[in-house]
Order: C-alpha cells, then sequence, then structure tokens
C-alpha cells in the first residue's frame, strides 16, 4: 500500500515539473511572436502614406506633335 502511494506522488511531482516547462515553452513561444511583430511594425514603410489621396499635377508643356 505504500509503494503505491509513492508512486502516486512520483509522477504528480514529474507532471507538476512538465507543466512548467509546458508554461516556459508557450510563454517564450508568445514573446517570440511578439517580438516579430514588434520587429516588422518598427520597420519603415515603402509606401509613401503622405500623398495618399492628393492628385499630381504634371505640368502641361505647350502643342503637342500631330
Amino acid at each position: 500500500m505504500k509503494n503505491k502511494y509513492t508512486y502516486k506522488l512520483l509522477v504528480e511531482s514529474e507532471e507538476r515539473n512538465k507543466n512548467i516547462m509546458e508554461i516556459a515553452l508557450y510563454g517564450l513561444v508568445a514573446l517570440s511572436a511578439l517580438m516579430s511583430i514588434w520587429q516588422f511594425a518598427e520597420q519603415p514603410s515603402a509606401v509613401p502614406l503622405q500623398r495618399v489621396g492628393r492628385t499630381i499635377q504634371q505640368p502641361i508643356a505647350g502643342p503637342f506633335p500631330s
């Protein structure tokens, strides 16, 4: 009877360590996802958003050749 109790304690202690490792692993995965989102958010944009919605007027040069 004492052996079963000892085995139960052993199994429960292994599960606690497993849970701690899983929490640490999932935390690292979440942290890496947030860091990669932050990395792309900090990069300068290649799209010129200052000109969105504005029309570009080009000067018309003299008479057109026919």
